[in-house]
C-alpha cells in the first residue's frame, strides 16, 4: 500500500465522499465513524493525510457544538493528535494547540503550539494542495500568505506568554468547574406528607414486597412488545439476558474501532487498546526504560524518622563493631535503625524533613525514579568512602539499601539533593483531569448502582434487595449475575422505608435510546479519548527521544573523559616534556572520526566543542564535521584543568537533565495511565442500562395498577356501605333538604363530573363561531378513559376540541345547557351593580400576559393586530387596552388605571367571562376574545403563541392493538395543587415536570371493545405536534390550604421545566421554558395578585397600576407565597 492511495479505491474512495457529505451535513459522529475504519485500515497509506485532516475538522465541530466545557477539550485534544499524524497539517496542529493554551493557561500548550507554528512556517503547500508552492496559483499563494501571517501573530502571542508564564490568567476552564458539577440540593419530603403511592407501599404486608421484586421475564417482555416506544425491544432484551444468562455478567467490554472485539474484564480491554491501538509507548531498548520505586522503598521513605546520624560515631561502630551492627540493621524494621548514634544538628534536621517531604510527595504522586533514587544513594556511598568505609561494610550494614544512609549526609550533600529535588515538577498541566471529567460527566448517565440477578430457571430477575431498605446504595460497576433462589434471597431481605417509589420514577441513569448498537454508545468521545491517549504517547515518544539523546551525549563525554584518564595512566612512565595536552589528544581523535559522518559521531564532536568552548550545557549544535572540526582546532592549546573542569560540570548537569526527563516521562505516562483508564471504562457497556429503561417504567405499571385496584375495590365497598346506610335512613325518617353548597364548591363539583363524555363545550380553532365563544375551565378526558387512581381526576387540560360535530351539537341542539355550564356559573347579578366593582382576576391576569417577553415582541413587530375583522365580536375597552400596549401610552401614569375602569364598566365585558372571579376563566375569555383579531395574511397571534396540538396513542398490551386518537388543541394544562404537593413529598428528588408526567401516566384508556379492541385498560402516549412559545399552567385549588402547605406547593413549582419530558414524542430534549408571570389568590386579602419577573428580580405588581414591590429571586417567591397565603393559579413559562 506505500505507492498506492485509498482514492484509487472505489470503495474506499466512496466511504471518503460518504463522511464529507455527512460531515457538511452536520453528521459528525457518523462521519467519525466511516474516518476512524478508514484510517484503521489505510494508516500507512500516502494520503493518510487527508483522513487525519478530515477527523481533525470533524473533533473541532464537536467541540463547537458540545455545551460542557470539559467535553469541548477532550474533543479540541483529540484534534491536535489528529493534525500531529502529519508534519503538512503542522499550521492546523499549532492554532488547536493555542486554543487548549488559551482555555486551560496552560505554558505547556503555548510552548508545542509555539514549536508546531514554527514547523508550519516551512510549510509550502495547502491542506488541499500538493503542489509545491513554485506552482501554486495567485490565489493559492494568498492563501500560503494569509496562513503564514496567522502563525507569525500566534508565534507572537505564544512567546508573550511563556515570557509572561508567572502571571497567566486561571482557566477558563477552572473557572467554570462549579457551575458544570454543582447539582442542586433536594430537601428530604416531610414526613407527614407522605401520601399517593409511598403510602400505599409502606401499607403493604413484607411478602408482598419481597415477591414485588421477582420480575417475571415472560410478563416484562409482554410489557415490551406492547410499548410502541420500544419497537424492536424484544429481540434486544432476549439478547441481553441470554447474554448475561451465559457470562454471568452484565458488563462486557467493546472495542469501538472497526475490530469491534469484546473483552470479559477489564483488563482484557486495556491490554488490547495498548498493544492494537498505540496506547502504549515503550522505547527501543528496555535499559531506557523510566521505572518508578516499588511499594518498599515508598514505605521505607515514609516511615522513616529522619534524624541526622552522627557520621563519625557510626563508622567507628562499622570499623570496630561491625557484627554489632551486622545484627541491628538485620533487625531493623523497614530499614530504619534506632542503633545509629543521632547528631544534635538542627540545619540538617531542617534539610532531611524537606527531603523526606519532597520524596513523599513523589511517591505518592508516582513520579519517583529508581533512577532519582540510586542517583541519591550516591551521595552517602561516596561520602562513607571518604571515611574509608568499604562497600563491602556498607552492604554488610545494609546502609545501601535504606534511605537512613542519607541522613549520614553532611549540611553540603543534603542541600544538593534537596536543590535538585526542588527542580522537579509535581503537575503536568495537560488537561488530562478535564479530559477524565468529560469521561464521568458521560458516564455518570449510566453508571447503575443496583444488582440484577437471576433464579436457577432463568424465569425471573432479582431486583437488589437493598432497593426495600434504601435507594442510595454504592455504584456496581462489576456487573455479576448470580444465581439465587428467591425464597431463599428474599427470605431475610430488609424492608424499611418507601424510597423504593423514588427509584421507579428516577430515569437519570438510564439510558435513553433503547436499543441502538453498543458501537454507537459514546462513539465520539470514546475516539477522542483514544486519541488523547495516543497523543500523551506521542509525547512520550518525544521524551524517550531527548533520554537517548543525552545519554549518548553522556556516552560522550566518558569516552572524553576516559581520554584524558588514559593520558594520566600513561604520564606516569613519561617525563613531563613528553606529555600530551587532553585538547591535542581529543583533536586528533576528532580527525579520525570526521570521515565517518556517523550520529555517534557528530555527538562526539559536539561534546568535544562543549568542553573546550566551557558550555554550561549540552548545546547539539550539529554543524558540518568541518566547520565543526575547524571550531575543534582554535582550542587544542586548551589547559588540562579547564577541560576537567568542563567535562565534570558537563557530566553533572546531563546526569540532572536525565534524572529530570525521567520525572517528566513519569508524569506524562500518569496521564497516559489515567487517561486509558478512563478509555477503558468508555469501553464498557453495562446492559442493566437496557434492561432499567424497560424495567422501571414496568414496575411503576405494575405499583400503579395494584394501587388503583385497591383504590377501586376500597371505593367500591365504601359504595355498597353508604347504599346500606342511606336505605336505611330513608326508612327511619324523611329525607331533608340540604343547604346548598357555596358557588366555589359548585364549580369544582361540576369539574369533577363528566369523565366519560366529551364537553359540549369544547369548540375547534379553525371554525370558531361569534355565537359560541364562551369556553369554561373545566377538567376534560377523552371518551372511554377511566381514572385509575385519584390523581387522573384531578388532572386536565384547556382544551379546544378538533372536532366539528361537537361544536354543532353544542350550538345547534343544546344551547340552554351550553348556557348554563358557561355562563349561569360566573354572571353577576346586573350590570350596573358592578361597573365600579374592582376585578383582582382581571387586572392581575392582564399583568401577568403583559409580561410576556414573546408576546410583548410579537405585538410590536405587528403594529396593527387589532384590525376590524371580527371587531363586533370584540369588546371595545379591550381593544383600547391592548392598543395602548402596543404604543406603548400604557406606560403613562394613570392610564393603565384608567383602561382597566373601562374594561370593568364595559358592558361588553360585564356579559362576558372577563368579570370572572376565577383567573383561569379570565385567561380563557382573554385568549377566546383575542383569537377574533384575525390577519387575512397569518394565522392569528393566539395561534402563534398560545395554541399547542397533541396526539394521543393507545398500544394496547393485551391484543396489540394501536389505537390513534384524533388531535387536540389546547391553550395549556390544568392540574390539581394538592397532587403536586402530595406527589412533590412522596417521590422527593422528583423536579415539577417530572410529577405532571406521573400524573399523565396515570391516566388509563380502554382498548374499546365496540371497535374491535379487547376492553383492557392501557397506558397512554402523549405526542405533540406543535409547542408554542408560551405555555400555560393552571393550578387548581380544592380548598383553603394553610401557609405550609402553600409554601410545600410553591415549592414544588420549578422555575424552568423541559416540556419535551412530558411528550413521548414530538419534541426534541431539553425543550426549556421559564417561568416569567404568575397570578395567584391571596386569601388573607381575597384577591389575586401578580408576580412578574422583571430584570433579574420577581415583582409583586400593584393593584391597578404596573409599578410593584420588589420580592427577590425564586427562593423569596416561595417564601412568599407562603407567608402572605398566596395560591399560585396561573402560571406563563416562555420558551427559553
Amino acid at each position: 500500500m506505500e505507492d498506492s492511495s485509498f482514492m484509487e479505491d472505489a470503495e474506499g474512495l466512496q466511504l471518503y465522499e460518504d463522511a464529507k457529505y455527512l460531515f457538511d451535513n452536520g453528521d459528525h459522529i457518523k462521519a467519525l465513524e466511516i474516518i476512524e475504519d478508514l484510517i484503521l485500515v489505510h494508516r500507512e497509506d500516502k494520503n493518510a493525510w487527508i483522513l487525519h485532516l478530515k477527523q481533525g475538522q470533524i473533533f473541532n465541530e464537536l467541540a463547537k457544538k458540545t455545551e460542557n466545557p470539559d467535553v469541548e477539550f477532550a474533543y479540541l485534544l483529540g484534534s491536535v493528535e489528529c493534525f500531529s499524524e502529519d508534519g503538512s497539517l503542522s499550521p492546523l496542529c499549532a492554532k488547536s494547540l493555542i486554543t487548549l493554551a488559551r482555555k486551560l493557561g496552560s505554558v505547556l500548550y503555548y510552548k508545542k503550539s509555539l514549536e508546531k507554528a514554527k514547523q508550519g512556517l516551512s510549510v509550502t503547500t495547502l491542506p488541499h494542495k500538493s503542489d509545491s508552492v513554485a506552482q501554486l496559483s495567485l490565489q493559492d499563494q494568498r492563501e500560503l500568505d494569509k496562513k503564514n501571517n496567522g502563525l507569525l501573530s500566534l508565534i507572537k502571542e505564544a512567546e508573550s506568554e511563556i515570557a509572561s508564564s508567572k502571571s497567566l490568567v486561571a482557566s477558563t476552564i477552572k473557572n467554570s468547574e462549579q457551575k458544570v458539577w454543582e447539582s442542586k440540593e433536594t430537601p428530604d419530603p416531610p414526613e407527614d406528607a407522605v401520601k399517593g403511592l409511598r403510602s400505599y407501599w409502606v401499607g403493604l404486608d413484607v411478602k408482598i414486597k419481597r415477591d414485588f421484586m421477582k420480575v417475571s421475564i415472560a410478563k416484562l417482555t409482554s410489557f415490551v412488545e406492547g410499548e410502541e416506544h420500544y419497537k424492536e425491544g424484544r429481540e434486544v432484551l432476549e439478547h441481553v439476558l441470554a447474554s448475561a444468562r451465559e457470562a454471568r455478567r452484565w458488563t462486557a467490554w467493546m472495542c469501538r474501532t472497526l475490530c469491534s472485539k469484546e473483552f470479559s474484564s477489564a483488563e482484557e480491554c486495556k491490554n488490547h487498546l495498548e498493544q492494537q491501538h498505540a496506547a502504549d509507548f515503550k522505547p527501543s531498548s528496555e535499559k531506557y526504560m523510566v521505572k518508578r520505586i516499588g511499594k518498599d522503598w515508598a514505605r521505607k521513605i515514609l516511615v522513616g524518622g529522619w534524624e541526622p546520624v552522627d557520621a563519625v560515631a557510626a563508622v567507628e561502630m562499622i570499623k570496630n563493631q561491625l557484627a554489632d551492627v551486622k545484627a541491628f540493621a538485620s533487625k531493623a524494621k523497614n530499614g530504619w535503625s534506632k542503633e545509629w548514634p543521632l547528631a544534635v544538628d538542627e540545619e540538617r534536621s531542617k534539610l532531611l524533613k524537606e527531603i523526606k517531604l519532597l520524596l513523599f510527595s513523589f511517591c505518592n504522586l508516582k513520579i519517583l525514579s529508581g533512577s532519582i533514587r540510586d542517583w541519591m544513594m550516591r551521595f552517602p556511598a561516596k561520602y562513607l568512602g571518604k571515611l574509608e568505609v568499604s562497600e563491602q561494610s556498607l552492604v554488610d550494614s545494609r546502609l545501601v539499601e535504606t534511605p537512613q544512609s542519607i541522613c549520614f549526609l553532611e549540611s553540603r550533600e543534603l542541600t544538593q539533593i534537596l536543590d535538585f529535588l526542588n527542580n522537579i515538577k509535581c503537575e503536568r498541566n495537560d488537561g488530562t483531569n478535564l479530559v477524565c471529567r468529560a469521561v464521568e460527566s458521560v458516564l455518570s448517565r449510566t453508571r447503575v448502582k443496583e444488582k440484577i440477578d437471576l433464579d436457577p430457571q432463568f424465569s425471573y430477575l432479582l431486583l437488589d434487595r437493598r432497593l426495600l431498605k434504601s435507594n442510595n446504595i454504592p455504584f456496581d460497576d462489576e456487573g455479576t449475575v448470580n444465581i439465587f433462589d428467591p425464597s431463599v434471597h428474599y427470605a431475610k431481605a430488609q424492608v424499611h422505608g418507601d424510597d423504593i417509589i423514588s427509584w421507579f420514577t428516577d430515569y437519570s441513569s438510564v439510558d435513553k435510546t433503547f436499543p441502538r448498537p453498543v458501537r454507537e454508545h459514546n462513539f465520539g468521545i470514546w475516539v477522542a479519548v483514544l486519541k488523547a491517549v495516543q497523543f500523551t504517547c506521542r509525547n512520550l515518544g518525544t521524551k524517550y527521544a531527548k533520554k537517548v539523546l543525552l545519554l549518548d551525549y553522556a556516552a560522550a563525554l566518558t569516552v572524553v573523559e576516559n581520554t584524558c584518564m588514559s593520558e594520566d595512566e600513561r604520564r606516569r612512565n613519561l617525563p613531563e616534556d613528553q606529555w600530551s595536552r587532553y585538547a591535542s589528544l581529543l583533536c586528533d581523535m576528532c580527525e579520525e572520526r570526521v570521515p565517518k559522518n556517523s550520529l555517534t559521531t557528530k555527538l562526539f564532536m559536539c561534546a568535544v566543542r562543549d568542553v573546550f568552548e566551557g558550555a554550561l550545557h549540552p548545546t547539539f549544535d550539529f554543524l558540518e564535521l568541518e566547520d565543526s572540526l575547524n571550531l575543534i582546532r582554535e582550542h587544542k592549546s586548551l589547559s588540562d584543568d579547564k577541560v576537567l573542569q568542563a567535562i565534570d560540570l558537563l557530566k553533572s548537569v546531563v546526569t540532572q537533565k536525565v534524572l529530570l526527563i525521567d520525572t517528566k516521562i513519569l508524569l506524562i505516562d500518569n496521564s497516559r495511565i489515567s487517561l486509558l483508564n478512563n478509555l477503558t471504562r468508555l469501553s464498557a457497556f453495562d446492559n442493566r442500562t437496557y434492561i432499567l429503561q424497560v424495567l422501571k417504567p414496568f414496575l411503576l405499571n405494575e405499583i400503579v395498577n395494584m394501587e388503583s385496584k385497591a383504590k377501586s375495590d376500597a371505593a367500591e365497598a365504601n359504595l355498597l356501605n353508604e347504599l346500606e346506610k342511606e336505605k336505611q335512613q330513608s326508612k327511619e325518617k324523611p329525607q331533608s333538604k340540604e343547604k346548598p353548597p357555596s358557588k366555589k364548591k359548585r364549580d369544582k363539583s361540576k369539574k369533577k363530573t363528566s369523565t366519560s363524555n366529551p364537553s359540549t363545550l369544547d369548540k375547534t380553532v379553525e371554525h370558531l363561531e361569534p355565537e359560541s365563544t364562551s369556553l369554561s375551565l373545566r377538567t376534560v378526558e377523552e371518551n372511554s378513559m377511566e381514572p385509575e387512581d385519584a390523581l387522573a381526576s384531578e388532572t386536565g387540560r384547556l382544551e379546544i376540541s378538533s372536532k366539528n360535530e361537537i361544536q354543532e351539537e353544542a350550538t345547534e341542539d343544546e344551547p340552554d345547557m351550553h348556557r348554563e355550564d358557561s355562563l349561569s356559573e360566573h354572571l353577576e347579578p346586573a350590570a350596573g351593580e358592578v361597573t365600579t366593582r374592582y376585578n383582582s382576576a382581571l387586572d392581575m391576569t392582564l399583568k401577568a400576559l403583559l409580561n410576556i417577553k414573546v408576546l410583548k415582541e410579537d405585538l410590536m413587530k405587528n403594529r396593527q393586530p387589532f384590525q376590524d375583522h371580527g371587531e363586533e365580536q370584540v369588546p371595545s375597552a379591550l381593544r383600547n387596552l391592548f392598543t395602548a400596549f402596543v404604543s406603548e401610552v400604557i406606560k403613562n401614569e394613570g392610564v393603565y388605571s384608567c383602561l382597566l375602569s373601562n374594561l370593568l364598566a364595559s358592558q361588553e365585558v360585564f356579559s362576558m367571562s372577563l368579570q370572572s372571579s376565577d383567573a383561569a376563566n379570565v385567561v380563557v375569555a382573554i385568549l377566546d376574545f383575542w383569537r377574533c383579531w384575525k390577519n387575512p395574511e397569518r394565522e392569528s397571534l393566539v395561534t402563534r403563541l398560545f395554541i399547542s396540538a397533541e396526539n394521543k396513542r393507545m398500544s394496547c398490551r393485551k391484543c396489540r392493538r394501536i389505537t390513534n386518537y384524533p388531535q387536540q388543541s389546547c391553550y395549556g394544562i390544568v392540574t390539581a395543587a394538592d397532587s403536586i404537593r402530595e406527589l412533590k413529598c412522596a417521590l422527593g428528588n422528583r423536579n415539577f415536570v417530572d410529577i405532571l408526567k406521573v400524573i399523565r401516566m396515570s391516566y388509563k384508556m380502554l382498548c374499546d371493545s365496540k371497535t374491535g379492541g379487547c376492553g383492557k385498560t392501557n397506558s397512554v402516549h402523549h405526542i405533540t405536534s406543535r409547542c408554542p412559545p408560551i405555555f400555560t399552567i393552571v393550578l387548581e385549588w380544592e380548598k383553603s390550604a394553610t401557609e405550609t402547605e402553600i409554601y410545600e406547593t410553591t415549592k414544588a413549582l420549578d422555575w424552568e421545566i423541559d416540556i419535551s419530558r412530558l411528550y413521548e414524542e414530538g419534541l426534541e430534549p431539553n425543550t426549556n421554558y421559564r417561568l416569567v408571570s404568575m397570578v395567584g389568590y391571596s386569601e388573607g386579602e381575597e384577591e389575586h395578585i401578580c408576580l412578574a419577573y422583571e430584570e433579574n428580580r420577581w415583582v409583586n405588581l400593584r393593584r391597578e397600576c404596573l409599578a410593584g414591590e420588589d420580592v427577590g429571586d425564586w427562593k423569596n417567591v416561595v417564601r412568599f407565597c407562603g407567608e402572605r397565603k398566596v395560591q399560585p393559579e396561573i402560571l406563563y413559562y416562555e420558551a427559553a
